[in-house]
């Protein structure tokens, strides 16, 4: 385990997925996390974009290295296992990957999440809330990971008991990035949706989801966020949201850096631990019946102790 030191001097580098940070979404709740750190242990954060390549995250991964960062993040870690021939030639760094799974080298933390579990619990809802019996899911892209997110949303409908049609798109086919910081595009592909019928919208797209909800806004219609609560952004049309809490496992992740008390290789966070998890529907609760509201419970609870296996899901 390589030493880190807990010092007001140590730099921790952040490389965040795609051009934008300010994404309202999946790189502001590794931000908010950050954030917390630098305010509780001083440290130094020095930011760096991933672009939508392999080698613009490399060549950010560089740039950090030269500047003597002692931690690197990556958010959105889409290089995988080849990221391992950087780490064992840098054996005195902590590479910390979020949405990993690489296991087997002595300085990398993977963390991954069970988001096709959460994703069940969203699709139960909304096909339990469905009033035309109709409802969309639309990613950014079609990535393994948000496979996992329409995985578990096409579970959840199922496990509703409820005949609902699924409609799915991507705001870009294939594995592009650019998928996640298109809200014009995921704009009107909501909107087809909600002409066809939809009258609830997984938004599994990044900042592109900022799109779907005007769409739900324009239209009258539901919207469920993803990766940060994001229901402030259409009180009572963002239903809920399909929370990763980032910010707190990689606090608690990089603090162990810090502290000298990490353990490396692949570290799941689910239901269980609150690693996902639905908000509060703080702004929409009223709409959900309290029948529906102890359903939801329940599917949690077998999803937790295992009476329901998504087999697919990474917990």
């Amino acid at each position: 385990m390589a030493a880190v030191c807990h010092a007001e001097d140590v730099k921790i580098g952040f490389v965040h997925s795609g051009e934008i940070i300010n994404d309202n979404s999946f790189n502001e709740m590794a931000v908010a996390g950050l954030r917390k750190l630098q305010k509780e242990q001083h440290v130094r954060i020095l930011t760096r974009s991933a672009g939508f390549s392999t080698e613009a995250t490399l060549n950010a991964v560089d740039s950090l290295l030269s500047e003597g960062v002692r931690i690197v993040v990556i958010n959105g870690a889409s290089i995988g296992n080849r990221f391992g021939e950087i780490a064992l030639d840098h054996p005195e760094v902590v590479f910390i990957l979020v949405d990993s799974r690489i296991e087997g080298y002595p300085n990398i933390i993977s963390i991954d999440y069970a988001q096709g579990k959460g994703s069940c619990l969203v699709g139960a809802l909304c096909a339990w809330q469905s009033k035309t019996g109709r409802i969309g899911f639309i990613g950014g892209s079609e990535l393994p990971v948000i496979k996992d997110f329409l995985n578990g949303f096409i579970k959840g409908v199922e496990y509703s008991g409820r005949k609902v049609d699924v409609m799915v798109d991507f705001v870009r086919k294939g594995e592009s990035e650019k998928g996640f910081e298109d809200p014009q595009q995921a704009s009107i592909l909501a909107m087809r949706m909600y002409e066809a019928g939809a009258d609830i919208i997984y938004a599994v797209a990044g900042l592109s989801g900022n799109g779907i909800i005007q769409a739900a806004c324009k239209t009258g219609n539901l919207v469920v966020g993803v990766d940060s609560d994001q229901d402030y952004m259409a009180k009572g049309t963002v239903l809920t949201s399909m929370m990763k809490r980032i910010d707190v496992t990689l606090h608690k992740e990089v603090l162990a850096v810090l502290n000298g008390t990490y353990v490396p290789g692949r570290k799941v966070y689910g239901l269980a631990d609150h690693g996902v998890e639905l908000t509060k529907m703080k702004y929409s609760r009223h709409l959900v019946s309290p029948v529906v509201l102890e359903k939801l419970d329940e599917l949690k609870a077998k999803l937790i102790s295992g009476k329901i296996n998504l087999n697919f899901s990474a917990e």
